[in-house]
């Protein structure tokens, strides 16, 4: 079983100076830092498979006025039983976000 840890942000501060340092590293041709970043990015495209990034992003960047209104739509139109194909729908997603 997996646990889901969440980062401080004082945590996540240090974890991005600690990439940049292994990025440097790297470039200079230090095989650790390589291997690291590596691996960090093995992890990245197992985690973007598994969708965990998606659910991340949810959680940190909060839905555009955009995104909040053609959900709100959304619900409306279910409860009403309306065609999702409303000129409101359609000129809400012309907006840019």
């Amino acid at each position: 079983m997996m646990t889901d840890y969440k980062a401080t942000p004082e945590q996540e501060d240090a974890v991005a100076r600690a990439w940049a340092f292994q990025q440097q590293w790297a470039q200079r041709g230090d095989e650790d830092s390589a291997c690291f970043l590596e691996l960090r990015s093995r992890i990245e495209r197992l985690e973007l498979g598994a969708g965990i990034h998606d659910a991340v992003i949810k959680t940190l960047k909060p839905p555009s006025l955009k995104e909040q209104a053609l959900a709100e739509l959304a619900e409306w139109e279910n409860v009403m039983d309306v065609a999702p194909d409303s000129p409101i729908r359609r000129a809400l997603e012309q907006l840019d976000d």
